[in-house]
């Protein structure tokens, strides 16, 4: 129960807050898949944005708020991304979902961090 509902906690405890949610989803990063919030924060009208991923019996949460009026923050949005044991960064074939066996994994995934290495070795 508390793998399978940790998703839904922690977007509950988002909902919680002193603000308006304006956009919820669900989405995937590297084919990941987890929970897309939007909110306008109600003290200074900020924008928060949310994203909340379940890998591998981990529960990871990425947070960013910028003032009014400021561009979303997509750059730190698009770098979350997973990694195997080795470091590499993996994608998977398929959706992901913890609650089920992992789908096999894609194959030569570029290291998009600008270093231009071919992240295919160590990718099951």
């Amino acid at each position: 129960m508390d793998l399978g509902g940790a998703i839904t906690y922690a977007q509950f405890q988002f909902l919680k807050r002193e603000a308006t949610l304006t956009h919820l989803t669900w989405q995937w990063q590297d084919f990941v898949e987890g929970l897309y919030l939007q909110l306008t924060n109600s003290a200074d009208t900020s924008r928060t944005f949310a994203a909340i991923h379940m890998h591998e019996n981990r529960l990871y949460i990425v947070e960013a708020t910028v003032p009014k009026g400021a561009p979303e923050p997509g750059l730190f949005q698009q770098s979350m991304g997973f990694v195997n044991e080795d470091g590499s960064r993996i994608r998977y074939q398929t959706v992901y979902s913890n609650l089920f066996p992992a789908p096999p994994r894609a194959r030569g995934i570029r290291d998009v961090t600008g270093g231009g290495r071919n992240l295919e070795r160590g990718i099951r």
